[in-house]
């Protein structure tokens, strides 16, 4: 496989983001207690972040346009605000409740720690916060908060954590994110779950966040921590192929989990995240209607329901598909996972957004490369047949591959009757390594014979 960068180090340069602020500064801000803090740097009363900006109370004197009018706010993306924390008075002058329901605003990000800032502005309430977060839960927001202490940095498992929990709130509507100002923590979890979800550098994921927010992802340790991140994100489970090979695939899936959120690891069950999206991938292109249904009480039981073919499909060569899908050499697929990895930022989070313009050719030789490069053989031909000759029978579930088989056996079923024979080999070779008296088999149940 190949070898990525497995330390800060080894990052490519045009990879690596740069601070705003030096580490001299960042020092003395994180050593200086936090009253004096907020009288020294902040203004106290009159913090600058913590002030109503609200336009229609201007009396002539300029005042900069905020997303959300009467809060320091910029939208990052069209889905994610960036904003300093809400005061009482948001509530109170600026029915910022309203504000944020007409922006479709379905959940907050606190990531201040309790009582912190707690001179600027108008103070902290006893929630800890200067607002009650009970405010936004009781007119439907949702609320979560994820303490960081402020300038200084964050393990990588951490973010990744807070990130994951970011990418499945976003699922359900816009976010509005919030530290003291909106610029250090705020600037650096968007800032990884765009390299989370797109892929990108954290050299680019900070250059755009910082494009709408000047002065986002303050301190140097904010910037290891997102460096960190982006050696997680490659060496440590969010991979798609891993170093070395596995035993299971049950081994694969709980290597995989730690990087899905817990709705992600629900849907795709005992099965891995790339078998569940590339066959979705190909369905998708085959037909215009795709449903996938599980039954909850048998995981690995699938319905697979595909309806209004699309009219490439009839322009299938058998023979021909049979010879690209099945060719032994996978070196220029191997590439080519190398090339999307290094270039488009390719890993298990994100993968689904990769491989959504990709050519169901390509995405199977990858599902090939997958197979062979993760793991080792995963049955034998007795046990295969065993469970093929019964299939679904009651004992499948202590069978390791059964789930994922049974998966790509439904998926294939549906599938145009051109491609049934290339798949039927591959599957073979996916399970056991070899399609001699296999493929035939598994061609004749796909075509219902």
């Amino acid at each position: 496989m190949p070898l990525f960068a497995k330390n800060v180090d080894d990052l490519e340069s045009e990879e690596k983001a740069t601070a705003t602020y030096s580490s001299l500064r960042t020092g003395i801000l994180s050593l200086t207690p936090g009253d004096h803090k907020c009288r020294l740097y902040c203004s106290g009363q009159q913090c600058r972040f913590c002030r109503i900006y609200l336009a229609s109370e201007a009396s002539g004197a300029k005042i900069e346009e905020q997303a959300i009018d009467g809060l320091y706010s910029t939208w990052i993306t069209d889905d994610i605000l960036a904003m300093a924390r809400l005061q009482l008075e948001h509530f109170e002058k600026c029915q910022i409740i309203q504000k944020f329901q007409i922006a479709n605003i379905k959940s907050v990000i606190n990531l201040q720690e309790s009582n912190e800032h707690a001179y600027c502005g108008q103070g902290n309430l006893k929630s800890g916060f200067s607002y009650d977060p009970e405010d936004l839960m009781r007119n439907g927001i949702y609320h979560y908060n994820f303490p960081l202490p402020d300038f200084e940095a964050c393990s990588p498992v951490r973010l990744l954590d807070i990130v994951k929990v970011f990418d499945f709130a976003l699922a359900n509507g816009k976010i509005a994110v919030h530290c003291h100002a909106g610029h250090g923590r705020t600037g650096m979890v968007i800032a990884a779950w765009m390299m989370y979800s797109n892929g990108i550098t954290p050299n680019q994921a900070v250059s755009v966040v910082r494009s709408r927010r000047a002065k986002a992802v303050q301190s140097r340790e904010q910037v290891e921590t997102l460096h960190k991140f982006k050696l997680l994100i490659r060496n440590n489970g969010g991979m798609i192929i891993n170093w070395s090979k596995f035993q299971t695939i049950p081994e694969y899936v709980k290597y995989n989990q730690q990087f899905l959120s817990k709705p992600e690891i629900r849907l795709y069950g005992k099965l891995p995240k790339i078998v569940y999206i590339i066959m979705s991938q190909v369905l998708k292109k085959c037909y215009e209607i795709v449903i996938f249904d599980v039954d909850e009480s048998q995981d690995y039981r699938f319905l697979v329901e595909c309806s209004s073919p699309r009219s490439s499909n009839q322009n299938f060569d058998e023979e021909l598909l049979n010879l690209q899908l099945n060719e032994e050499n996978l070196e220029k697929t191997q590439e080519f996972y190398v090339e999307m990895c290094k270039n488009r930022g390719l890993c298990i989070s994100n993968m689904q957004r990769v491989f959504e313009k990709e050519d169901f050719r390509d995405l199977i030789r990858l599902l090939d490369l997958f197979f062979h490069s993760s793991f080792h053989q995963l049955t034998f031909r007795d046990e295969f047949f065993q469970i093929f000759d019964a299939p679904q029978a009651e004992n499948d579930h202590k069978i390791s591959w059964a789930p994922t088989f049974w998966f790509l056996m439904k998926c294939c079923q549906a599938l145009p009757n051109q491609l049934h024979l290339a798949f039927s080999r591959l599957i073979s070779k996916w399970f056991l390594r070899s399609e001699i008296g296999i493929a035939l088999k598994i061609q004749q149940w796909l075509s219902g014979t």
